[in-house]
């Protein structure tokens, strides 16, 4: 998402599963392989705005007045992808440049762009010893979840649909927070039994104001942020938890934000049915340290929980999700600050000829505030999509 810099949306061409996909393109050349990969959409999206005048603080995405039109990025941006790999004496090292920007901009001629919209880093690894990470990618909290969401093939929650973002929402802030690109060095590790471990460090990231009733500013780094998962396979599905901790430090206040999840998945036949919660202490609501404190730096505790099912039915899936987010008031926060969060998605992916996939999205959303007003939108979305 453009005005997030810190919130652009997992790249599709790397993330998404559909019924097709497409192998990267793969040269060798004097003991290494190179490859590349992308992923492009495009969704026409219309959302039946709110008629009303409420005014719910710390939502800025929903949309008033007149009904509204885009067409736009949905949930996963553009993505080019170019990587490296070569083999010795059992160990892998693997170095991959992701390019990701929207492809969605109001602007004429060149539009603004969004230099941040990248990964860049390398693991090493090897089957005894596990994998360290170094460099800039998605972060470990929340992971899973973001992977789960049906709508990383199609637009979930609209966001800012007159101006639109490089991507839409999905279920960020409705249900779960969004994972970061964070600098990092992470190490993780798999056993034969089917268990997952990771635990890491990354740069922290400071507080930033998105609904515009909060701090935006440096938050220090005195020390390292840490992240961790723990995740247990088995035949039909898995459970994880992960983690995130840093410090916040300014001239206002300190606090040590923090929040935590709980995800799990299982398959029964061709349905694949997903569930997830989590608790955050200052670390935001739609992704890291975004609407995380008021202006005076004290955090807003957040919580929710997503709920999703999807089936497969000859090539085409479809699928249904419903998420919450809970955010409560600070000492400074009026009743107008958003108290809860809501979206419910009916979606249909059909992939075409094995070139590109056909994406339809029904999505109802609403924010209430403390004060029990609220602020409802309906949105229909038609979108393509392709990877390569």
């Amino acid at each position: 998402m453009q005005v997030f810099n810190k919130k652009t949306a997992l790249s599709a061409g790397l993330l998404f599963s559909t019924t097709f996909s497409a192998s990267a393109v793969t040269l060798s050349n004097k003991g290494w392989d190179f490859s590349f990969n992308g992923f492009l959409n495009t969704h026409a999206v219309y959302v039946d705005c709110d008629s009303g005048s409420a005014v719910v603080a710390g939502n800025a995405l929903l949309c008033l007045g007149e009904n509204a039109t885009s067409v736009s990025n949905g949930y996963s941006p553009a993505s080019f992808s170019f990587s490296a790999k070569t083999e010795k004496q059992g160990w892998t090292l693997k170095a991959t440049l992701a390019i990701e920007p929207g492809n969605t901009d109001n602007t004429a001629f060149n539009g603004s762009g969004d230099n941040k919209a990248y990964r860049a880093f390398f693991d090493v690894s090897h089957a005894d010893y596990g994998s360290l990470k170094a460099g800039r990618d998605y972060g470990v909290f929340g992971i899973d979840i973001v992977l789960e969401d049906m709508s990383l093939g199609g637009v979930g929650a609209s966001a800012s649909v007159r101006t639109p973002l490089n991507t839409s929402l999905g279920g960020a802030g409705y249900g779960y927070i969004f994972t970061d690109r964070l600098s990092q060095i992470t190490y993780s590790y798999s056993t034969a039994s089917g268990v997952d471990m990771a635990i890491g460090i990354y740069q922290p990231l400071d507080l930033i104001s998105f609904g515009g009733n909060g701090y935006t500013g440096d938050t220090g780094s005195s020390r390292f942020g840490v992240h961790g998962k723990l995740r247990f396979n088995f035949d039909s599905g898995y459970v994880s938890t992960t983690f995130i901790n840093q410090d916040v430090q300014t001239s206002f206040n300190d606090y040590s934000a923090s929040a935590i999840d709980v995800t799990g998945a299982i398959d029964i036949g061709k349905t694949h049915l997903v569930a997830s919660a989590y608790s955050s202490k200052g670390m935001g609501y739609y992704g890291l340290l975004i609407d995380a404190a008021d202006t005076q730096v004290n955090p807003r505790d957040s919580d929710g929980w997503f709920l999703q099912a999807t089936h497969i039915l000859g090539n085409t899936k479809v699928g249904v999700n419903y998420g919450q987010s809970n955010v409560d008031l600070t000492e400074l926060d009026t009743s107008v600050q958003v108290a809860e969060q809501t979206k419910a998605t009916f979606g249909v992916y059909h992939p075409v000829m094995d070139i590109f996939t056909l994406a339809f999205e029904a999505s109802a959303i609403k924010a209430e505030n403390h004060a029990g007003d609220d602020l409802s939108n309906s949105a229909i979305s038609i979108g393509v999509m392709t990877s390569f």
